[in-house]
């Protein structure tokens, strides 16, 4: 049996936000995606912009795409504000417990205040959807995309398409996600989890979609990984069963898997390709990139 009846992660969103927390947990190192944030703001095309908005007096227009509690989005909004005083961020996340924690963190940082908000709690595609049944021509100085693409509907060059509608002239696209040679991500898309075979687009192919477009695009890779001990060991059972759920992308994934493809999940945990034994601990090797893009 290589398929089964099951609810994918994305479905279930508070489920999603308790599991996604039990990942971030046994992911190391902390805050190794946040290496972006000082590149985009020393970037030239956000001084030109910065330059360009002093003297009309306009807005430092920003789009987070997913931005979960905006751990990383606020920081990047953070650093502008201190270059500029202006800025309208739209959040476009459709977990309405993340926006809420990320209202309350704007509400307790007095330099986010500063900022005009404008949250929409909904998915990518819903968005897109509303700009345009109402006609939203809107541009943005910079879009961020953190692991969000892959949700993202109908292939690459459509995703990329429906991000490049957005920005503006000049403006500058981040996207992160994870890299195609990734133990988490080949359990991630096996071959019976439709959803993600379908959508887990890759660094080579986002930016192939992007330079056929006009753009340059510059590419860091990060490295990160995740601690599975518990899903073999079984010391801490809530532990493991998040970071299962998280790790295959399906609710209640134990419960749900026949036999048969459960003992295959934890037979791949102890293959070199998916996993490796570092100071005890089981790990599964996140490698992702971050691509900065520009029209040239």
């Amino acid at each position: 049996m290589t398929d089964f009846e099951y609810v994918a992660l994305e479905d279930d969103l508070g489920h999603y936000e308790r599991v996604f927390k039990a990942f971030l947990d046994h992911k190391y190192p902390k805050n190794s995606r946040e290496a972006w944030i000082p590149m985009v703001l020393q970037h030239e095309n956000i001084q030109t912009s910065i330059s360009g908005l002093e003297q009309s007096g306009g807005s430092m227009r920003v789009l987070g795409i997913g931005s979960g509690n905006g751990v990383e989005d606020r920081k990047l909004i953070s650093g502008v504000l201190e270059m500029y005083p202006k800025i309208h961020s739209t959040v476009v996340e459709p977990n309405k417990n993340y926006i809420r924690k990320y209202q309350e963190t704007v509400a307790s940082m007095g330099n986010l205040q500063k900022a005009d908000w404008d949250w929409r709690q909904q998915t990518w595609d819903d968005y897109l959807t509303f700009r345009r049944e109402t006609n939203d021509s809107s541009k943005f100085h910079v879009i961020t995309s953190i692991h969000s693409i892959y949700y993202m509907q109908g292939g690459v060059d459509a995703a990329v398409d429906g991000i490049l509608d957005c920005l503006q002239d000049g403006g500058v696209l981040i996207v992160c996600l994870s890299d195609k040679d990734n133990g988490f991500r080949e359990m991630v898309n096996w071959p019976w989890n439709r959803h993600h075979k379908e959508n887990m687009y890759d660094t080579p192919a986002v930016m192939k979609s992007l330079e056929r477009r006009g753009f340059l695009c510059e590419r860091s890779a990060i490295s990160e990984f995740c601690d599975v001990t518990d899903c073999v060991e079984r010391k801490n059972e809530s532990d493991a069963r998040h970071l299962e759920d998280f790790i295959t992308h399906v609710v209640n994934f134990k419960e749900r898997a026949p036999s048969n493809i459960y003992d295959d999940f934890v037979k791949r945990l102890h293959e070199p390709r998916i996993t490796f034994r570092e100071n005890g601990r089981i790990c599964i090797a996140l490698r992702g990139d971050i691509i900065i893009a520009r029209k040239e």
